[in-house]
């Protein structure tokens, strides 16, 4: 057959696709851990972190319904309801649990692009050229 190549290509995008998404949740939840200790959240052991990550990664699947901004905010808001059931902070303590943990999920990310060689911001002039 002639679409054996596509095939393969398609099983080798999956598969990066998926470990993709594993080393995604295990920062977030890693950095979810992190981020409850300055609102004093409970639970803060990588298992309920984890959990919870599972469960807000859930929620990114309400972005797939057609509704703009509203479906946007209300993922959010569904994210912090789980921050805050789950880990026994307020509705504040949630709130700057998930800023917190955005931040140091960026910084993480763009470190383990900078260490890794991958040179994301070699597009981009940051340097004025001659």
């Amino acid at each position: 057959m002639q679409l054996e190549w596509l095939i393969a290509a398609l099983g080798v995008i999956g598969t990066i696709a998926i470990i993709g998404f594993v080393v995604a949740f295990l920062i977030y939840g890693f950095c979810l851990g992190l981020a409850l200790g300055p609102v004093h959240g409970r639970n803060r052991d990588l298992g309920s972190t984890f959990v919870t990550a599972f469960i807000i990664a859930l929620t990114y699947l309400i972005l797939l319904l057609p509704g703009g901004i509203f479906i946007f905010c209300l993922a959010i808001i569904l994210q912090w309801y789980v921050i805050k059931s789950r880990h026994d902070v307020g509705w504040g303590g949630a709130i700057v649990a998930w800023i917190i943990t955005i931040i140091i999920v960026i910084v993480v990310v763009i470190l383990l692009a900078l260490l890794l060689g991958l040179a994301i911001f070699s597009a981009l002039p940051l340097i004025p050229g001659p």
